[in-house]
């Protein structure tokens, strides 16, 4: 059997499956103690972004500090990644995308849920390996890069401040 073969006999028992990443600090806005109540309303507003099913496969990261609020609060069947360091948490997602191939070949859709720019590369090689790629962006700190690695499968969660109150403040920062 060949390779490509092999892979499309691999994609049918996969039809459907959808790999989720979640960078929650990043989607949160910040990588200090986040609270449960936050991880909850991520993912509330991730899942009513992109839909997802049973079968689909979901991995969050966060550091040391922030690992009760995930462990305990996100709901689900979920790979949790406990890093410590600077961008720890973002060096795990990473891992787990590190061979675009292999994602393409097992999955028909990845959700990546983050703007950090560290993400784009993985977004752009994945996209090249034939799998679509959504990227659901925060509030705050979507990076260029990011921006265009996304191209038109972006979604902007939008900010959490009701469109009636006047703030002087930016709800929205680009970030190189």
């Amino acid at each position: 059997m060949s390779m490509e073969a092999g892979r499309q006999a691999l994609r049918q028992d996969t039809l459907g499956r959808t790999l989720f990443v979640i960078d929650i600090e990043n989607m949160i806005g910040t990588s200090a103690q986040i609270t449960a109540p936050q991880v909850g309303k991520v993912q509330v507003r991730i899942n009513a972004a992109v839909n997802s099913v049973t079968g689909d496969h979901t991995v969050i990261a966060s550091n040391k500090s922030n690992a009760a609020a995930v462990c305990f609060t996100w709901s689900g069947p979920v790979c949790r990644k406990i890093c410590s360091g600077k961008d720890g948490a973002d060096q795990a997602l990473l891992e787990e995308l590190r061979d675009p191939v292999w994602i393409a070949a097992r999955y028909d859709h990845v959700v990546i849920a983050s703007g950090d720019h560290a993400f784009a590369n993985a977004v752009a090689a994945i996209k090249s390996a034939g799998c679509p790629v959504t990227v659901i962006a925060p509030d705050v700190g979507l990076s260029k890069r990011m921006r265009l690695a996304a191209g038109p499968d972006l979604v902007r969660l939008g900010s959490p401040i009701p469109t009636n109150v006047i703030t002087p403040f930016r709800t929205v920062k680009e970030v190189a």
